[in-house]
């Protein structure tokens, strides 16, 4: 189980350790002014709508804006947390796993359902 362990926790570091910079730089898109934005990072978001025809983003509904800001409150935090958790070996990491999933779960049950 040693192994496995972290062979999960190296997927988790990777997984959390994107959010903590894809959350600020690209999510975070849709609420923010995008005057604060490089275009780099403006031009990106919009060939990705272009190009996969995110309507979603394209159209920015409510409920979508909703949940952008609670992936940045809420998600984005914990990712901060978890990724310190496993550098540092916290105890706490499992509650805060769970935490995100949890959320993560709920976000895309109404995202899946629209």
């Amino acid at each position: 189980m040693g192994a496995f362990g972290k062979l999960i926790d190296a997927i988790l570091f990777l997984y959390f350790a994107l959010m903590v910079f894809i959350a600020p730089l690209f999510d975070a898109q849709t609420v923010l002014p995008k005057e604060i934005y490089p275009a780099i990072l403006t031009d990106l978001n919009r060939n990705y709508i272009a190009d996969f025809g995110d309507y979603l983003l394209a159209e920015e509904p409510h409920f979508l804006v909703g949940l952008i800001w609670h992936e940045l409150v809420l998600l984005w935090p914990l990712s901060i947390a978890n990724v310190y958790a496993i550098l540092a070996g916290k105890s706490w990491f499992a509650t805060t796993c769970l935490l995100y999933g949890a959320s993560v779960v709920t976000s895309m049950v109404q995202l899946i359902s629209f």
